[in-house]
């Protein structure tokens, strides 16, 4: 029999040749580097780095700074990532020096999220509170005469005539002149009439144009708040005096008695006035 040596030679030859070229085309590479504010140079934490078409990748530390190993082959792709910074993308060629990488900022639009609590633990699903809010746009663009008025466009709300004067929100379908156990709170501060327990509609409360948005929240959802708000609730936020500043000033004119039969049309008018200004040695009014 002729010996199988040579072949089995050039077999093992053959197995040492690819296992060295897959070794050579993948190997254990350190990545480190800092990553920084662009403008501000100010060190950014929690930055998610990761490789491109790959599982493996880290986080920024608090100064800033990355490092971690992985078998990769040249060139590869970092992806930098940050909650509201623009996503950047770096080809690493060849080994080198420690990177150093800039995000630029980014502006972020969400839309507004209104959060409520229950007092015992339950499945979120199982109770959805209904919050209805009225924003600051909406009270601008709602054709009644007040903002106190235009609760009534709000799903779930009617406003109820109590007097000549002013009108109280119903939340619970019950045509009742003074809605009792209905709570009205100006900034969580319950503004609710002492001596008759219920609110005497906008008499005692905000102008137009201290009103940032309302809240409403009807029916028996607001008895978290305690007896008195079984009916319901209402919380007008105001402006703050740090993000709306400056004067501000509106007139609303109208016309009462149009027809002219119990008395001569008269002018309705309604005036208000604001002004709001920090001062401080930082602030606007600080420095000459």
């Amino acid at each position: 029999m002729k010996p199988y040596y040579p072949s089995l030679i050039l077999l093992l030859i053959l197995l040492l040749a690819s296992v060295s070229a897959v070794f050579a085309q993948t190997e254990l590479i350190a990545i480190s580097g800092v990553v920084r504010e662009k403008g501000t140079g100010e060190a950014l934490p929690g930055v998610s780095v990761s490789v491109k078409g790959a599982s493996v990748g880290t986080q920024t530390d608090g100064d800033g700074k990355f490092a971690f190993k992985a078998k990769l082959r040249y060139p590869f792709v970092l992806v930098f990532n940050a909650i509201g910074h623009d996503v950047q993308e770096v080809e690493i060629a060849s080994a080198g020096q420690p990177l150093a990488v800039s995000l630029e900022a980014r502006n972020i639009l969400t839309s507004e999220v209104v959060v409520s609590a229950s007092r015992v633990e339950e499945s979120r699903l199982k109770s959805p509170v209904a919050i209805e809010k009225l924003d600051i746009r909406a009270i601008k663009e709602t054709p009644a005469p007040s903002f106190y008025d235009a609760l009534e466009s709000v799903k779930g709300v009617q406003m109820l005539t109590s007097s000549l004067t002013f009108k109280v929100p119903n939340t619970r379908g019950f045509n009742v002149p003074n809605n009792f156990r209905f709570m009205q709170l100006v900034d969580g501060v319950d503004m609710q009439a002492a001596t008759l327990g219920v609110p005497l509609g906008n008499a005692i409360g905000p102008t137009e144009l201290d009103i940032a948005s309302v809240e409403i929240t009807p029916g028996a959802a607001s008895a978290l708040y305690g007896m008195n708000a079984i009916n319901g609730l209402a919380n007008l936020s105001t402006k703050s005096a740090f993000t709306y500043q400056g004067l501000s000033v509106y007139q609303k004119v109208g016309v009462n008695h149009v027809d002219g039969r119990d008395r001569d049309p008269s002018a309705l008018t309604e005036t208000a006035i604001r002004w709001a200004q920090t001062l401080g040695a930082d602030k606007r009014w600080g420095r000459g």
